[in-house]
């Protein structure tokens, strides 16, 4: 009794102490010019749909940027993400927009934290703390992430979408699992093939909860969408008719597209999804947790659309390099060999970023940390870990 008395003081005083440090957070960041930039757009665009008004309007997202953000603002950001960006982000647009910046910023940075707390208990190995802490630090200094904090981008939803449906994967909460997916809609093209497997995945192993999850957060988004914006459909629908085909992203189809092979290149990685019925067939051999590793690892650089800032998601296969540094390879001098490439992958995408290069030409990133990812891979088969046997990815 005595010891659960002392348990509940102690989360009181966390808790306090934690919104404390929230409240003294927002306040100095208010006044300072970070979280900007793509955080306006959502913002502006939420706020538009709590009034009932067209959140894909050009001239009311300007006019919107301009009162609450930038006066002098002459070219307006638009957002052309899925409509239930607009739920999301209802709660934020409630709130003054500096505020709600402020708040953005923090909650971003707790969903890297909390992902990647809840990727390590995915892959790493249990009740250890150094690899934790190393898959932290390395969080902490990975260029898209800093990025992604910096610009107030969307993506670490669809990260810690991915990283809670895992955890509860393993722990055979489905439903639940199921629903979180649905905060990767937001940016769809991201889990082009791991959104797939899961829900493959779910279905192979009659898990049919995790479709309803999934099926009742969607409704939950559509009933709140339809209240209102009745029209939205139409809204998003004039979206569609004038997507950002022919910007350079880095992507495969980006750099390729940017040089003069055509807009029909972004779409090569659709083909990508025929690894997802190879996978769900090696299920047996190939974890769940790895064959989304994987999948990530061949999305990103391939997907039709996306920034370097989403490279964020690249956090998923490396928790799982992380694990096999601290794993079969930690006594072998392949280890080095991995670090080493670790390392150097980071000061170049760092240095690259303090040049301030153009987006498209990070389109490296992914391809490389998929070498470092093949690596760990070649030399964890190459010793014969006795986890990763026959089709083993």
């Amino acid at each position: 009794m005595e010891q659960r008395r002392r348990r509940w003081v102690l989360g009181v005083l966390v808790l306090l102490a934690a919104s404390l440090g929230g409240v003294l957070f927002v306040r100095r960041v208010v006044s300072l010019p970070i979280g900007v930039s793509d955080f306006n757009a959502y913002w502006s665009a939420a706020r538009l749909f709590w009034e009932g008004r067209n959140p894909c309007d050009l001239a009311a997202l300007l006019a919107m940027e301009r009162a609450h953000f930038d006066p002098d603002r002459q070219v307006v950001m638009p957002t052309w993400n899925p409509p239930t960006m607009w739920v999301f982000m209802l709660p934020l647009a409630w709130l003054p927009a500096q505020i709600a910046r402020a708040v953005w910023l923090l909650f971003n940075i707790l969903l890297v934290l909390v992902s990647c707390v809840l990727l390590g208990a995915v892959y790493l190995p249990p009740r250890r703390l150094g690899p934790l802490l190393t898959y932290l630090l390395l969080a902490a200094f990975f260029p898209p992430v800093l990025l992604a904090v910096l610009v107030g981008q969307i993506t670490f939803l669809v990260l810690f979408g991915v990283a809670v449906a895992l955890f509860l994967i393993r722990r055979e909460g489905w439903f639940w699992a199921g629903a979180v997916l649905i905060l990767t809609s937001v940016k769809p093209h991201l889990v082009l093939l791991v959104g797939p497997y899961l829900m493959g995945y779910a279905a192979l192993r009659h898990k049919w909860t995790g479709w309803l999850g999934l099926a009742a957060a969607g409704a939950a988004c559509l009933g709140v969408l339809f209240i209102l914006r009745p029209g939205w459909l139409s809204d998003f629908g004039g979206v569609l008719n004038d997507p950002p085909a022919d910007w350079a992203t880095p992507t495969l189809g980006g750099i390729l597209n940017l040089y003069g092979a055509g807009a029909w290149v972004r779409y090569v990685g659709i083909a990508g999804l025929l690894f997802v019925p190879i996978l769900l067939r090696w299920v047996e051999q190939v974890p769940v947790e790895r064959a989304v590793a994987l999948l990530t690892l061949i999305t990103l650089p391939t997907t039709f659309f996306g920034w370097s800032y989403d490279h964020s998601l690249l956090l998923v296969p490396i928790a799982q390099i992380v694990s096999w540094l601290f794993g079969p390879l930690q006594a072998v001098g392949a280890r080095w060999a991995v670090m080493g490439a670790i390392i150097l992958v980071l000061i170049v995408n760092l240095v690259q970023r303090a040049m301030e290069t153009n987006d498209v030409y990070y389109f490296w990133v992914p391809l490389a940390w998929g070498g470092i990812y093949a690596l760990s891979w070649w030399a964890v088969r190459r010793i014969g870990d006795s986890r990763v046997s026959g089709v083993m990815i």
